[in-house]
């Protein structure tokens, strides 16, 4: 009796610790869940000589523009003109949609049609002037500014897709900003790429 005794109290300590040991276990985050990505202080044509500064999602590379006629780069930076790589500009599959009033981290999926693409070099994807795009302009205080609740969803050369909020124009994001003293066209931004060729966000 004593034996089936000690016999049923291991097992039960068994248990006990198998459970024990399973309930401790971290979860492991899934590697299929895109993540969000800050770039801070991309020069955006800082010596005003017209050339943008291309860039890639997929890896966060800065494009050599030697590469402008390729399908390397996604987006590129010039001052407040932002470019995708479609149209007159590149042989991609790029294009742009801009989403106003919303909350960046709730959009969870790109649309699936509407993207605008470089159809001139003055009727773009995303509009310039202040109001139109991304950013307004105070000629008062010469202030760049991004606008509270829009977010780019950009399809990529290769037609996959991004999300992205500009976060700032000014090297280092200072605030307040003096144009006086702080240096604009550098941009902070932050996005998530989906590399899987979905819509989806998350």
């Amino acid at each position: 009796m004593k034996i089936i005794i000690n016999i049923i109290i291991t097992i039960a300590f068994l248990a006990l610790f198998a459970c024990s040991k399973k309930d401790e276990e971290p979860t492991q985050p899934s590697n299929n869940v895109p993540k969000v990505v800050t770039i801070k202080d991309l020069p955006a044509d800082t010596g005003k000589k017209g050339k943008f500064t291309l860039f890639r999602f997929s890896d966060s590379t800065i494009v050599s523009n030697a590469d402008s006629n390729s399908t390397k780069w996604d987006i590129g930076f010039a001052g407040t003109t932002i470019i995708t790589n479609s149209g007159v500009r590149g042989p991609g599959n790029g294009g742009a949609i801009i989403l106003k009033e919303v909350d960046f981290f709730q959009v969870k999926e790109a649309p699936e049609s509407g993207y605008r693409i470089e159809n001139s070099l003055t009727d773009l994807a995303i509009p310039t002037g202040s109001g139109n795009g991304w950013y307004l302009y105070n000629p008062q205080t010469h202030v760049v500014s991004p606008i509270a609740g829009r977010v780019l969803v950009i399809r990529t050369a290769d037609g996959k897709y991004a999300k992205m909020q500009i976060v700032s124009y000014w090297k280092g994001n200072p605030q307040p900003i003096d144009p006086f003293t702080h240096r604009e066209r550098f941009y902070t931004f932050r996005y998530v790429y989906q590399p899987n060729g979905s819509r989806k966000f998350e």
